[in-house]
């Protein structure tokens, strides 16, 4: 009967699905395939059946009043708000996060931005617990404006219930500090422990000790985060079982030594680990390692016998009837879904496998199997030598680190960090590993870029992981061969797909006040990106960096390529060198390969040569001009601009590569930030240029789309890549009364990315904000 509690824990998620998300294609198809096995059930059949039903209905309404909740009292605006600090205040160089609990009950995410090392000073004293005085604006989250971009509306919505980000204003937030409660008193003490950490030991070692002791990642450095997920051992540097039974061992030993009895010691832990749960930062792997170990101390109490796999259950679902949207996070899923994979193979893999080295490559394979598809759904890629990574680094983690995190933390307590020798242990130990890890983790080789899969996919790779597992349950001769034949073809269909499609695509990304688009070929036979965006930084102070800045290369265009399943850039196309054209490119380089880069001009400035020597290393860069074409297929490409005159215009704007392209049918000219001159020397060279699609020049700028270039193009549609919000003003409203005078179509990337879809002169059109449509 244990066995089939899993299915109990399928249909509570497959209700609050179900009421939360509503039916698709892939659902139907899992609910087909669960209920396939839940008829295969032939004890007791007519009572699971029955009771599965029951459980789906009563999450389907827990989902419903889920959906209830959904409600704000605020609108938006500026206002003035009183407001309770409800978590620790994140104060990340001159910027300041944190959410706080309105006097109307409501939560809120309040961001400031800080002008003095001083204001930087003051905010750091902030604490949860304090009132508040807020003046500031209210406005909705963004949706998502890039189509891999990760969804923070969403989760702000869905799993903190928060529907304003209160922009405050500066010098518009005055705290004090009130009454405490446990809550509030456990996450001071919190906040204290990490502060000090940070100012005691390197930074190195304070990132890992903190992840560890307290489940806060944000003081780790970014290369080492970024290796950790990439090489697949994330899962380390979560708050998981293991912490939770140290915790618990070394707690009930201290307890047994003081002489306090057996039972009492029980009931004393159990009272300790809801705390422990703040303290650790109540990750649903901490809400899940916690409760598992609470029913077990019940069980030992009372002597009582209860399997872990009802334990895993009863925890999941109670987990999700107080927060049924948790469902949808990431470390949710993996965390129980390993979980159950793992309590239901580890008898058979204790009777399969007797060295301990065997059964560790065991759990490590199932554990790294089960989290493959969510991880390619999420991030786009694998590391192919993961299941190895994790053979040396969950050893060292676990009974190495872990054990002299927690050892040097309680004598950190007591003794200055000089005469800590765990901590100087640590120090040696953790440098060398992730020095590893991080040189690990830049070797491209290591990683698979796969695309973004389906939901679909995910179900079919699950089940046949299920149908590999219960012919490996059975011990049938060659029982592996036909699940790794499916799978390989399954990520092999995964890879290839665009191979075999014979549409082109031309996307312009949003990277704020930048350029960037990406060029597909059909069937994939070459892919061009023109221009990288890229963040211009005004503050240069210390104080101001954050320890992990935006990058639009970084945060943008490279998940954009991983999320296409593109693995290589034929034609990197740098237009000129200002950084929201160029600055991403440093990222780009890291992340995937690029055969050729073309560039304007060879009159370069500190910051292109940083960009270009980089790049070098890799590709060969050559400095192109007017004149230059190339064909591919039917589809060809010139290059109009510069000419030898605008190679040596001190206006670097002037300097713009402009690239005609006929694209299945399709023309579009590429103008990069060429002005008004620029346009005109244009119109001299090539009095008959017409094009179907033009990308207005200079984010749209004043400066450029004149009355005459727009007269003589006869454009139907246009790409203005420009910032929203931005500074300048862009796009002028002039060049848009220009545009739409002349009944020009426009797609600005301050509304989000666009997507063209390109066969036999058709375009289709896909908004990352909205549903596609087809060009009038």
């Amino acid at each position: 009967m244990t066995r089939l509690l899993p299915f109990f824990a399928i249909a509570a998620s497959l209700g609050l699905i179900l009421a939360l998300r509503g039916p698709s294609f892939a659902y139907c198809l899992f609910t087909v395939v669960f209920l396939f096995f839940v008829c295969r059930q032939r004890t007791r059949f007519r009572l699971l059946f029955l009771s599965v039903a029951a459980v789906f209905i009563f999450y389907y309404l827990i989902g419903l009043s889920e959906l209830e909740r959904h409600e704000t009292v605020h609108t938006a605006g500026n206002q003035t708000l009183l407001a309770t600090i409800s978590d620790i205040p994140v104060v990340d160089g001159d910027r300041l996060t944190m959410r706080v609990k309105a006097s109307s009950g409501e939560k809120l995410l309040v961001q400031a931005y800080l002008t003095s090392e001083s204001e930087q000073r003051f905010f750091k004293r902030f604490s949860p617990g304090d009132q508040c005085v807020i003046n500031g604006t209210l406005t909705s989250p963004l949706p998502p404006t890039n189509f891999a971009q990760f969804d923070y509306r969403q989760y702000l919505m869905e799993q903190q219930h928060i529907y304003w980000i209160v922009r405050a204003q500066q010098g518009g937030i005055d705290c004090h500090q009130t009454g405490t409660t446990v809550r509030t008193m456990l996450q001071r003490w919190r906040q204290t422990q990490m502060d000090a950490m940070e100012e005691t030991v390197s930074p190195e070692l304070a990132g890992i000790m903190v992840a560890l002791l307290f489940g806060e990642r944000l003081l780790i450095d970014e290369d080492i985060l970024h290796a950790y997920q990439q090489l697949g051992v994330i899962h380390l540097l979560a708050i998981s079982g293991l912490h939770v039974g140290l915790i618990t061992a070394a707690g009930f030993y201290g307890l047994i030594r003081f002489g306090i009895t057996r039972e009492r010691a029980f009931d004393v832990l159990f009272c300790f680990l809801p705390l422990y749960m703040i303290v650790a930062g109540a990750a649903p792997s901490v809400i899940r390692a916690s409760c598992m170990t609470m029913i077990v101390l019940v069980c030992l109490r009372f002597k009582l016998r209860m399997p872990p796999l009802a334990a895993v259950a009863a925890v999941y679902m109670i987990y999700l009837l107080i927060q049924p949207a948790a469902l949808f996070q990431l470390g949710f899923q993996l965390s129980f879904l390993i979980t159950f994979a793992l309590l239901l193979s580890a008898p058979l893999i204790q009777r399969r496998y007797d060295h301990p080295l065997a059964q560790l490559l065991s759990i490590t394979t199932l554990s790294q199997l089960i989290a493959m598809p969510l991880l390619l759904f999420h991030f786009y890629e694998i590391s192919w030598i993961s299941i190895l990574v994790n053979l040396f680094y969950v050893p060292f983690i676990s009974f190495c680190v872990l054990p002299l995190v927690f050892l040097g933390f309680f004598l950190s307590l007591w003794l200055p960090a000089s005469m800590n020798i765990c901590l100087a242990l640590l120090e040696w130990g953790v440098n060398l590993a992730h020095s590893g890890l991080v040189e690990l983790a830049q070797q491209r080789w290591t990683m698979i870029i796969t695309g973004k899969p389906s939901f679909s996919f995910v179900i079919v790779f699950y089940g046949v992981l299920l149908y590999g597992c219960l012919a490996w349950e059975r011990g049938k001769t060659g029982w592996w061969r036909m699940p790794v034949c499916v799978l390989g073809i399954l990520l092999a269909v995964q890879i290839l797909a665009p191979y075999f499609d014979g549409r082109a695509k031309v996307t312009m990304l949003d990277v704020g006040q930048g350029d960037s688009f990406l060029l597909e070929l059909p069937y994939r036979k070459e892919v061009y990106l023109l221009d990288t965006g890229g963040t211009v930084t005004y503050f240069d102070d210390e104080w101001c960096r954050r320890r992990r800045p935006f990058d639009v290369g970084a945060d943008i265009v490279v998940p954009e390529l991983k999320a296409r399943g593109i693995r290589q850039i034929d034609r990197l196309i740098l237009s000129h060198g200002h950084l929201d054209h160029i600055g991403g490119a440093l990222a780009l380089n890291e992340a995937v390969s690029i055969k050729e880069v073309l560039y304007s001009s060879a009159d370069i400035e500190e910051h292109e040569r940083e960009i270009l020597t980089a790049l070098q290393r890799q590709a060969p860069i050559r400095v192109v001009g007017k004149g230059e074409s190339w064909a591919v297929g039917e589809n060809r490409f010139v290059i109009l601009a510069p000419d030898e005159q605008a190679a040596a215009d001190p206006n670097v704007n002037e300097r713009s590569i402009v690239l005609y392209a006929e694209i299945e049918g399709v023309s579009f000219l590429f103008t990069g930030d060429l002005e008004e001159g620029g346009e005109r020397r244009l119109l001299a060279a090539y009095p008959e240029l017409k094009a179907d699609i033009l990308k207005v020049g200079h984010h749209g700028s004043r400066t450029s789309t004149t009355e005459a270039f727009v007269d003589q193009l006869k454009p139907k549609a246009a790409f203005i890549s420009a910032g929203r919000n931005n500074r300048f003003g862009h796009p002028h409203p002039e060049v848009l009364t220009r545009l739409a005078t002349h009944h020009v179509g426009v797609w600005q990337s301050n509304q989000g990315a666009v997507r063209l879809e390109l066969k036999d002169g058709q375009i289709k059109v896909t908004r990352a904000r909205k549903t596609p449509k087809d060009l009038p």
